[in-house]
């Protein structure tokens, strides 16, 4: 792998291994060997303004929230690379799959503690926006470019094209509401939890912007699904929530699909 000077002195003698489980159309690599690891993105295309927006993103989070710590960046005309540290730890789906019955519920609710920090930080002090008509604009462009893996739509857009799913996202772009710096992806596989059972911090803030709450609120809940409707129920009490409001969550799911 060629790195550019910047990146490669900080690597070392670290071998990098793929990793494949993400979604954000970016290379990633986590190197390892001697000394801590580091995480690589490396984004060309759409990913690139996603890896350069998250390079921001870590950059204003320090002293506001646990996040990776940039180690090194580098832009260039093409492609945008990103290396970073590794929080210790492990995906929270990771960490529930290794207990279900009894860990499933106490990470829903850490969850729930933790985003709550998030969205509890101004909304003045964050630059960024991440509301539905700040990201339309990506997503036309990723529908028209045919990056969007219409395979792995959820049940209730099984069968759509990309196409039909933004027009229902331009459909119901209205009924965003609310303010809150939020994550844009807060899903199971992007909250680390660490060797004492909390969840040490999160990952993959390419997103991250002022914006409806409910984007990551639906996000976290649907993720809990996997675990059945218990985690779920803990999760949205804990948001002293009783349930969604529609069309407000169709926005949110139908928005979601196209990343």
């Amino acid at each position: 792998m060629n790195l550019p000077d910047a990146i490669a002195a900080h690597v070392g003698d670290r071998r990098p291994v793929p990793v494949t489980d993400g979604q954000s159309g970016a290379e990633v690599y986590r190197f390892v060997g001697e000394g801590t690891d580091r995480f690589l993105k490396v984004g060309r295309g759409v990913a690139r303004d996603l890896v350069e927006a998250e390079t921001a993103r870590l950059r204003w989070l320090v002293g506001r929230l646990p996040a990776p710590v940039i180690v090194a960046a580098v832009v260039t005309d093409d492609a945008a690379w990103l290396l970073t540290s590794a929080i210790p730890g492990v995906p929270a789906g990771d960490y529930i799959k290794a207990d279900r019955a009894g860990r499933s519920v106490p990470i829903a609710r850490q969850m729930a503690a933790f985003l709550q920090r998030l969205h509890d930080l101004p909304t003045a002090d964050c630059p960024f926006d991440s509301g539905v008509a700040g990201w339309l604009p990506v997503v036309r462009r990723l529908v028209a470019d045919d990056l969007v893996d219409v395979e792995d739509f959820d049940p209730e857009h099984a069968g759509w094209s990309a196409a039909r799913v933004l027009a229902r996202v331009e459909e119901l772009a209205g009924h965003a509401r609310g303010a809150v710096v939020l994550h844009g992806d807060f899903s199971l596989g992007n909250l680390i939890v660490g060797a004492d059972g909390t969840i040490a911090g999160c990952i993959d803030v390419g997103r991250l912007g002022v914006g409806d709450p409910y984007r990551d609120i639906f996000i976290g809940w649907r993720d809990l699904g996997g675990f059945g409707e218990a985690p779920q129920r803990a999760f949205l009490d804990a948001l002293d929530m009783d349930g969604f409001e529609e069309p407000r969550r169709a926005l949110r799911h139908a928005l979601d699909e196209l990343f």
